[in-house]
């Protein structure tokens, strides 16, 4: 297997944010067989786009748990979501060090309100990515407990697996998003009814110009 170590971080900018992960290889073995993976435990307050994924470059990917993108975080399950990528290694040359670096676009959930004089804002902290090899071996090795949760996961790649030291333990992933306040939804829901009230007249009012005009039209060709 070759040497390798993992650091993450992430770019925020309020509910959209890329998580970009790098796995340095001292050295890439071509002749282990290793394919090179890194798992997402995504928190429920965080999700990713499959149709999103399909589209970038330098990696494949599987997603298990909640992924509807629309509802928010008092609606899906608590326990979250996985996402596991299989990086491109086909570029990398046998023998020589290369950097293969992963980023991922996620998404927050809309949170629950707050109420009091709090401000409204909700921050997240991201369970670190795990990046590990699958490497066909002659021998057997222990699953590590790190990934022993998530080996009955349909398509979890079967072969044996070794995780990858993180370099970055100690830096927190962090992501801060707004909220609302409980305060504030009685006038939501007044401004709301009002918005809607307002276009069902606009509505009317545009129909019975169209049916008044169509029927101008209808008149006159009779006669």
């Amino acid at each position: 297997m070759s040497l390798a170590s993992l650091s993450s971080s992430v770019s925020a900018q309020g509910f959209h944010f890329t998580v970009s992960t790098t796995v340095s290889l001292a050295s890439w073995q071509e002749s282990d067989r290793c394919s090179l993976h890194v798992l997402y435990d995504l928190d429920p307050h965080v999700y990713a786009d499959q149709y999103e994924l399909a589209q970038r470059p330098g990696y494949t990917s599987v997603l298990w748990g909640t992924s509807d993108l629309e509802r928010p975080v008092s609606a899906v399950d608590q326990a979250g979501s996985a996402l596991l990528l299989t990086a491109d290694t086909s570029q990398l040359l046998p023998g020589q060090a290369a950097n293969v670096t992963l980023e991922v676009p996620l998404h927050a959930r809309y949170g629950r309100p707050v109420a009091g004089p709090q401000d409204a804002f909700h921050k997240v902290e991201l369970r670190r990515p795990v990046g590990f090899f699958a490497c066909s071996l002659d021998n057997v090795v222990a699953v590590p407990e790190t990934l022993r949760q998530y080996t009955s996961l349909p398509g979890w790649p079967s072969l044996p697996l070794s995780l990858i030291p993180d370099t970055s333990l100690r830096e927190p992933l962090a992501i801060v998003v707004p909220v609302g306040k409980l305060s504030d939804l009685a006038w939501a829901d007044i401004g709301t009814a009002a918005v809607m009230i307002a276009m069902f007249f606009y509505l009317l009012a545009a129909s019975v110009r169209t049916a008044r005009r169509l029927f101008s039209r209808a008149y006159m060709k009779t006669d």
